[in-house]
């Protein structure tokens, strides 16, 4: 299956296809990108940023916050590592993920604005 990119600015690039494997991570940035409640369609969808932003910061609530969003996108098997690295002057989080999608080992990055 092919679907559409939907670029990092979230403009729709309906030049570029992408596959399976780029639309699950293409799922998994937008799941974290999204605070939960906030999509109208569907107001179980998304990250609880409560963990992650200012004074709240708290890693291991972090993580679990994103294992649990992570939960929103079936083709993951498992959640075998989640990494922060947290800018907290510049407000945003590196999110390192070590994954198992559909049987196969997967690692991917996502950069999320805390602010």
């Amino acid at each position: 299956m092919r679907d559409i990119l939907l670029a990092e600015d979230g403009d729709i690039n309906f030049a570029h296809a992408i596959d399976a494997d780029q639309e699950v991570m293409q799922s998994i940035r937008i799941i974290l990108e999204t605070s939960l409640g906030s999509f109208i369609g569907d107001a179980e969808m998304g990250l609880d940023t409560s963990d992650l932003i200012g004074k709240q910061y708290n890693e291991r609530y972090a993580v679990t916050a994103i294992r649990d969003a992570l939960t929103q996108e079936p083709r993951i098997d498992a959640v075998n590592d989640v990494v922060i690295t947290a800018d907290l002057s510049a407000r945003v989080a590196n999110i390192k993920l070590d994954l198992v999608i559909d049987g196969e080992q997967k690692t991917t990055e996502v950069i999320l604005d805390v602010g």
